[in-house]
C-alpha cells in the first residue's frame, strides 16, 4: 500500500510517500514561501521519485493541533487529491505524529499555541499518557519532568524554553518537527486498526479556536468562551 503523508501543521511544510514499511520519498522545508506555493510542488516531487504516480491508495494528512492557516491548507490540498484520486484520507493528530519521532522513550510535544502557550501531550512509546491540551510552555515543562524519568521535548517553541529542569532534554533538529513519512506511518497503522475518515467532514484538530474567531465574537458582544 502506498500512502501520501502531508505535514503543514508547523513551520515546515513537507510530503513524503511510503510503502510496506519502507520510505520511498521525503521531502521536508522550512521556507518563507506560504504553504500554498510550496506543498503542491513537494507533492508531486515525492510523487515521482518513489515513482508512484497512480499508485496511491491514501492520503495522510496532520491535522493539527498547529497553524491554523497551515492546517486549513494540508487539509484542503489532502481533501482535493483524496477526491481526485477515489483514495481513502486519514486524519492524524499532530502530537501523535511528534511522538512517532520517540518510539522508546518519554516525550513532550510542544506545538506553538501563540502568547508563550504550547499545545501539549505527554507520550511514552509513542502511546498518549495524558490528553492533549493547551498550557503555558514553561509550566508544561516542569509539569511533565515531575512524571520521572528522562524526558525528550520535541516541537516548534524549543527556543522559548526558559527553564530547563535536569531530567528533561531537548530533542535534535532532525527529530524537533514532524515529519510527513511519520504522517504516513501513523495512518497505516491507523488503516491496519479500521479507520478511515470521511474526505466531506474530517476537519483539523484546534482544540482551541482561531483568535480571530474570539476577536470577531468579543466585538459583537458576544460572551467570550469559557
Amino acid at each position: 500500500m502506498h500512502i501520501l503523508g502531508i505535514e503543514t501543521s508547523t513551520r515546515a511544510t513537507g510530503a513524503a510517500v511510503v510503502a510496506d514499511g519502507k520510505i520511498l520519498s521525503e521531502t521536508v522545508r522550512e521556507s518563507p514561501q506560504t504553504f500554498s506555493e510550496t506543498l503542491m510542488p513537494l507533492v508531486e516531487e515525492v510523487v515521482r521519485a518513489a515513482n508512484a504516480f497512480n499508485k496511491i491508495d491514501a492520503v495522510a494528512v496532520s491535522i493539527g493541533p498547529g497553524s491554523f492557516t497551515g492546517l486549513r491548507i494540508g487539509l484542503a490540498t489532502a481533501k482535493a487529491l483524496a477526491y481526485a484520486w477515489r483514495t481513502k484520507i486519514i486524519g492524524v493528530p499532530t502530537l501523535e505524529v511528534l511522538a512517532q519521532n520517540f518510539p522508546f522513550a518519554k516525550v513532550l510535544p510542544l506545538v506553538d499555541a501563540q502568547k508563550n502557550r504550547a499545545y501539549c501531550q505527554l507520550f511514552q512509546s509513542g502511546e498518549p499518557l495524558t490528553e492533549a491540551q493547551v498550557k503555558p510552555i514553561d509550566a508544561a515543562v516542569v509539569e511533565a519532568s515531575q512524571t520521572g524519568g528522562e524526558i525528550f521535548l520535541c516541537g516548534d517553541v524549543l527556543g522559548k524554553i526558559k527553564t530547563l529542569p535536569e531530567n528533561v532534554k531537548l530533542a535534535p533538529v532532525h527529530l524537533k518537527l514532524p515529519r510527513p513519512s511519520c504522517v504516513a506511518l501513523r495512518a497505516k497503522a491507523l488503516l491496519d486498526a479500521g479507520h478511515a475518515d470521511n474526505v466531506m467532514n474530517l476537519e483539523p484538530l484546534y482544540i482551541r479556536r482561531a483568535e480571530a474567531e474570539e476577536l470577531w465574537e468579543r466585538r459583537h458582544g458576544l460572551p467570550a468562551e469559557k
